[in-house]
């Protein structure tokens, strides 16, 4: 973003730009949002627009950032009360399926994440994503490993986080009954791999 607002009227500014993005997007995908229509749809004039987003990537990295804080926010939420390897695979097995269900129901997730595939900005802030999320849960897991354990756990938490967020992009595009055998297909996976040596 250009700018932060600071000022109430400013923030609600962004927020209503946000959300005829998400609405726009929705019905229409990323690539026919165009910044005319944003500004009439969100009913800010095109130069606050600019203001706030000097082109339409910018409004998806936004959206893009709004996902990541969500999922970075939740994992630190949920996996810091973990005290043991048992309940940290039942937690992994219960983020997977929360991951979907929350998504699953998000109209924009999907096409967002879509353009980020051919969007070296958002390629980079999916990676940079995807290595704080190995981070918060890295610092969570390691004190639960036995003395002397030779698992490389930054990989495989890596992995992890990189292989949810495929596994759940490809269970979105399925039937609920597919999807759900593909979820737990791959939740059976992380369970047997993730901490054993």
């Amino acid at each position: 973003m250009r700018k932060t607002p600071q000022q109430e009227r400013s923030i609600q500014r962004l927020e209503a730009i946000l959300e005829a993005a998400v609405e726009m997007i929705a019905q229409n995908g990323v690539g026919n949002l165009k910044m005319t229509d944003l500004a009439a749809r969100a009913g800010v004039p095109i130069g606050s627009l600019y203001q706030f987003f000097p082109e339409r990537a910018a409004v998806v990295r936004a959206l893009h950032d709004r996902h990541t804080e969500r999922v970075e926010t939740g994992a630190e939420r949920v996996f810091s009360k973990v005290t043991s390897i048992a309940e940290a695979e039942t937690l992994m097995e219960s983020a997977v399926d929360v991951f979907y269900s929350t998504f699953r129901g998000d109209p924009v997730y999907l096409p967002v994440w879509l353009a980020a595939i051919s969007d070296p900005d958002l390629q980079r802030l999916n990676t940079d994503h995807q290595a704080r999320l190995t981070a918060i849960m890295c610092k969570i897991f390691r004190p639960l490993l036995p003395e002397g354990s030779t698992i490389d756990l930054e990989i495989r938490v890596m992995l992890f986080v990189y292989l949810t967020g495929a596994t759940v992009r490809r269970a979105m595009i399925e039937d609920d009954s597919t999807a759900r055998r593909i979820l737990d297909e791959f939740k059976s996976s992380v369970r047997k791999a993730m901490f054993t040596p």
